[in-house]
């Protein structure tokens, strides 16, 4: 995107109000902004904040869809197949659990 824009990494870390060495750390990966950060980025490259995030996160705004500068962001990452098995399997644990007690209870 900076590329396309025609902008230097120099000029992109000025606007972001950071160093050089730090925008380069986020364009290869080894370092990621926090919202604040990316919510500027996003708005020098004419993006949404979502077109932004790695995939599997989403961004949830209580501003009623209306974007904003920094207005409410959370950002949520989706559970992976395995946290959601171990969830069902503890889920099934509780009922059993809810199930004898009340059995007992009945006694």
């Amino acid at each position: 995107m900076r590329i396309e824009k025609g902008f230097s990494t120099i000029e992109v870390a000025e606007k972001l109000d950071i160093s050089e060495s730090t925008y380069r750390r986020f364009e290869s990966d080894k370092s990621f902004p926090d919202i604040f950060i990316l919510d500027k980025i996003a708005k020098i490259y004419d993006k949404t904040l979502n077109d932004l995030l790695p995939e599997g996160m989403t961004v949830i705004n209580n501003n009623n869809g209306e974007y904003s500068n920094n207005a409410g962001y959370i950002v949520n990452q989706y559970l992976s197949e395995k946290v959601v098995e171990q969830y069902e399997i503890r889920l099934k644990e509780k009922d059993e659990q809810i199930a004898l007690l009340k059995s007992l209870l009945e006694k």
